[in-house]
């Protein structure tokens, strides 16, 4: 078995959609791999729960806003979105352990982690880049930010004996394309609840799906209920998913009878399975959407903008309807009607061709070479 230290800026949890994928990984990496993780969490969040005796936590490191600051201040000249999770003290510690065990791959989970890698030439490095930040900054951030994100990004992806992992093929080009850096892709795991989520009974509803505390999403489901909402039929409903849902959006939506908040729900995927849609309104950010591929995976096809879509194959686009204004939104939704079997022909589809490519294949196999 290989030994992985593993650093994680997140607590690994079901509840979103990177911290989902780190958590899933953690459960497959863990039953061929013996793992020392290392993760991030605020107070109010629970602890990890190991999946079986080849998972040992090391270390839980606090996070809060305070501790983001002092970790920024402490690097005037890198972008915070590199040293946010950095933290001196760690870093001791953790080249203490690697002069005790001999670890074979030192896995940095985000662009959080990355800056670890520079101390550590010699080890071999995964670094999965959950979203490539030259491209999620390139529509947010002004040029002296772009300028120093690609400069950072593309010295952290050069730190010697490292291997970038991304998503998608799309941000494997980019990276090629900004950084001269050929980088691999993987799919996001499937869970049983998901495989297991059949289309039987279509009801005229269509789900939202995100972590709201991200502007990413809130800034997009704000929008829809600004020029949306009022667009559908009376007889739509609407069921949001998702923690974090800020107390004024919670107090506008309360009282619409059409719209169900649900907050964090274990397995949502039966009422996404047998919805109209899904819809996915986002106007920045960057990466493949993991809500976009869970829907896709149930059977449901996704209403949104081309950000949404980013990065999915188009082997898939019969069920991706892109549209640009709250108009087309609406007429979408309003118009969906795509039969039960046709929803199970596109679901048995998607299961077939999804799965072909894996980090975890990728690490017991080759480790570093693809």
């Amino acid at each position: 078995m290989k030994n992985i230290l593993f650093l994680t800026p997140h607590l690994p949890s079901v509840q979103a959609g990177g911290a989902k994928f780190t958590f899933l990984l953690l459960n497959e990496l863990s039953k061929v791999a013996k793992i020392d993780l290392i993760y991030f969490k605020y107070n109010n969040e629970t602890e990890y729960i190991v999946p079986n005796e080849n998972i040992n936590v090391l270390r839980v490191m606090k996070n809060s806003t305070l501790i983001k600051v002092i970790h920024t201040l402490q690097h005037p000249f890198t972008h915070p979105i590199f040293s946010v999770r950095f933290d001196f003290a760690l870093l001791a510690f953790i080249k203490h352990i690697m002069k005790i065990k001999n670890y074979d791959l030192l896995y940095l989970d985000h662009s959080q982690m990355f800056m670890y890698g520079k101390y550590f030439p010699k080890i071999q490095k995964i670094l999965m880049a959950h979203d490539v930040m030259a491209q999620r900054y390139e529509r947010c951030g002004n040029w002296l930010s772009k300028k120093i994100i690609l400069s950072k990004e593309k010295e952290l992806m050069s730190i010697p004996n490292s291997t970038v992992f991304t998503f998608s093929e799309k941000d494997n080009s980019i990276i090629m394309k900004k950084y001269g850096i050929k980088a691999y892709s993987t799919d996001f795991f499937l869970n049983k609840d998901i495989i297991e989520a059949i289309p039987n009974n279509i009801e005229r509803k269509i789900v939202l799906m995100g972590k709201w505390d991200r502007p990413d999403n809130l800034d997009g489901l704000i929008w829809f209920l600004d020029k949306v909402l009022s667009l559908l039929d009376k007889d739509i409903k609407i069921l949001i998913y998702g923690k974090w849902m800020p107390k004024n959006i919670m107090e506008r939506i309360k009282n619409d009878s059409r719209i169900e908040y649900l907050g964090f729900v274990e397995n949502p995927y039966p009422n996404i399975a047998n919805c109209l849609a899904m819809i996915s309104p986002l106007f920045s950010g960057a990466g493949v959407k993991v809500k976009v591929i869970e829907a896709l995976a149930c059977g449901t096809p996704v209403i949104g903008t081309k950000i949404a879509f980013e990065g999915i194959s188009k082997d898939f686009s019969a069920f991706m309807t892109q549209v640009n204004n709250s108009y087309a939104f609406a007429k979408t939704i309003n118009t969906m009607s795509i039969s039960v079997h046709e929803r199970k022909e596109f679901k048995q589809k998607f299961l077939q061709k999804y799965h072909d490519k894996s980090i975890v294949k990728y690490i017991v196999l080759s480790g570093t070479e693809q």
